[in-house]
């Protein structure tokens, strides 16, 4: 690879920069670098414990100038820093919804089920009470006003042919079609 002579030129310039910060002597810049020392006390109150501890813990010259001191006077203040990256929002939130109603949903009453008999007929003898005679599935039940079938009907009444039953259980009433209509 051929260096070319501006490469060369450059390559010596840099190492003569170098050599001049390494080398320079303390009193060309004594004043520049008591003024940086108290500088960099200050920045290294306010940075965090563990920035300030590794920009101190370096050893120093046994002039006290050591090239962090030299250097500074290069370091930003946090607050500049802060306002070079500030940010600005304008989000606002939304606020949280309303609490959902509270549906108390009252359970229906209790209701009998539908009457399990159908009335095949109704006989009355001269001078007695009247029968009345109800079928359930293949059963034949033959009952007078004031009787109980199965320990769950009662039978309480009869008015213009229509018997009127009590369930028993939840003691709710249901009416009954002794008589076609006519």
């Amino acid at each position: 690879m051929a260096l070319t002579k501006r490469f060369k030129i450059l390559c010596l310039l840099a190492a003569m920069v170098a050599a001049y910060v390494v080398l320079s002597k303390p009193e060309q810049a004594a004043a520049p670098v008591a003024a940086a020392s108290d500088r960099t006390e200050r920045v290294a109150e306010q940075l965090p414990n563990g920035v300030a501890a590794r920009a101190t813990s370096r050893p120093a010259r046994a002039d006290g100038n050591s090239l962090m001191a030299r250097l500074a006077h290069r370091v930003a203040e946090s607050k500049a820093v802060e306002a070079l990256f500030h940010t600005q929002s304008w989000y606002v939130a939304p606020p949280p919804p309303p609490p959902a109603p509270v549906v108390v949903v009252v359970p229906p009453p209790p209701t009998a089920p539908p009457l399990p008999f159908s009335v095949m007929g109704s006989y009355a003898r001269p001078g007695d009470a009247k029968v009345y005679f109800f079928t359930r599935g293949d059963r034949v039940f033959d009952v007078h006003i004031g009787d109980t079938i199965d320990n769950t009907y009662s039978v309480d009444s009869e008015a213009n042919g229509v018997l009127t039953l009590t369930y028993k259980p939840l003691n709710i009433q249901q009416t009954l079609a002794v008589e076609a209509s006519k």
